[in-house]
C-alpha cells in the first residue's frame, strides 16, 4: 500500500501532467503558427468552423483544435504543417498591423539590454507607433513595472492598443503595467522615470524635459533613422546639456541568417540591414 506521502508526490504529479496538456490543447480565440517543411510560417486566430487556405490546400481550424501544440496536421492537398504557438517576434514580423515603420526585434533586443530594461521599472516610452516595442516592454518590466506609452496621433494610439490587445488577449484596461494614451512628450506630468524610451524624428527639442522627468543615473534611449539627426541630437546634447546627461554610446545592429540546403551551409541572400541607429545617454547630476 502506497505511503501517504507517495501518495501526495503522485497527486502532484498527475496534478502537473493535467496542468501540461491544458496548456498545449489550441483553443478556440488562440493565436496559432503554422509551420510548413520550408520553413514558411502562417499566423491566424482560431475559430471554430473557420478554414485557413493557402497555396497548399485547406485546413480546418477545428482540426487543429483537436491537436496539441507540437503535433502536425495535414492540408486537403496532402501538405503536413507543424502547430506552434507564435513567439512575439513571430506575432511583430507577421500579424502586427502597421501604421508607421515599427521598430523590428533585433534592435528591440539591442534596447532592452543597452537601456538596461529591468523587472519593476519604470518606463516612459514617447512615440507608440504600432506598439511593437511597447508589446516587449510589457514584458520586461513585469506586472511590478510600469509601462507609459505616448503619441500624438490618435490613429497611432488605436492602432496599438488593438495590436497589444490581440497578442495580450484581453482589453487593454486589464494590462496593469501599461498606460497608453495620446499626448505630447512635452505635456507629460508624470517623474521619477528610470528609463526613457524616445522614437521621436526630433528629440533634440526634448531633452530639457527629459532631464526633468528622468531619475539621476537614468537612462535615456532615442531610436532615429538617419546619421544626420543623431549628429544633431548629440550636437545639442553636448553644446546645451552637458553637465545632464553623457553619452553612452551610439550603435547600429545588422542581423544576417543563415541556411542549411542539404550539404551547403551559407548565408540567406537576404537580409536585415540598417533599420536605424541607437542613442544611449546616461542622465547625471549637474
Amino acid at each position: 500500500m502506497a505511503s501517504k506521502k507517495s501518495s501526495k508526490i503522485e497527486s502532484g504529479r498527475s496534478l502537473e501532467v493535467r496542468v501540461i496538456k491544458t496548456y498545449l490543447k489550441m483553443r478556440e480565440g488562440e493565436l496559432v503558427l503554422l509551420k510548413d517543411k520550408k520553413g514558411r510560417k502562417y499566423l491566424f486566430t482560431l475559430k471554430k468552423g473557420g478554414i485557413f487556405a493557402f497555396h497548399k490546400g485547406k485546413i480546418l481550424h477545428d482540426e487543429i483544435l483537436k491537436k496539441k501544440v507540437g503535433e502536425r496536421v495535414i492540408s486537403s492537398k496532402g501538405e503536413e504543417l507543424l502547430i506552434l504557438k507564435p513567439t512575439l517576434r513571430d506575432f511583430v514580423l507577421k500579424k502586427l498591423k502597421r501604421i508607421s515603420q515599427i521598430i523590428y526585434p533585433k534592435d528591440v533586443g539591442q534596447i532592452l539590454v543597452l537601456a538596461d530594461i529591468f523587472e519593476g521599472a519604470k518606463v516612459l516610452e514617447a512615440g507608440t507607433g504600432s506598439g511593437a516595442l511597447t508589446l516587449y516592454l510589457i514584458r520586461a518590466v513585469g506586472e511590478k513595472g510600469k509601462i507609459i506609452s505616448v503619441d500624438e496621433r490618435e490613429d497611432m494610439i488605436e492602432n496599438a492598443k488593438k495590436n497589444i490587445e490581440q497578442f495580450y488577449q484581453k482589453k487593454i484596461e486589464e494590462i496593469k503595467n501599461l498606460t497608453l494614451k495620446k499626448e505630447n512628450l512635452a505635456e507629460i506630468k508624470e517623474k521619477d522615470f528610470d528609463r526613457v524610451i524616445l522614437d521621436l524624428p526630433d528629440p533634440w527639442n526634448y531633452l530639457k524635459k527629459v532631464k526633468e522627468i528622468l531619475k539621476e543615473g537614468g537612462i535615456l534611449a532615442c531610436w532615429l533613422p538617419t546619421v544626420l539627426q543623431v549628429f544633431d541630437l548629440i550636437e545639442k546634447a553636448e553644446k546645451e546639456f552637458p553637465k545632464d546627461f553623457v553619452l553612452e554610446g551610439i550603435f547600429e545592429t545588422l542581423q544576417r541568417e543563415w541556411q542549411k540546403r542539404k550539404i551547403a551551409l551559407r548565408p540567406k541572400d537576404r537580409m536585415v540591414a540598417h533599420t536605424g541607429f541607437l542613442i544611449i545617454f546616461r542622465k547625471i547630476k549637474s
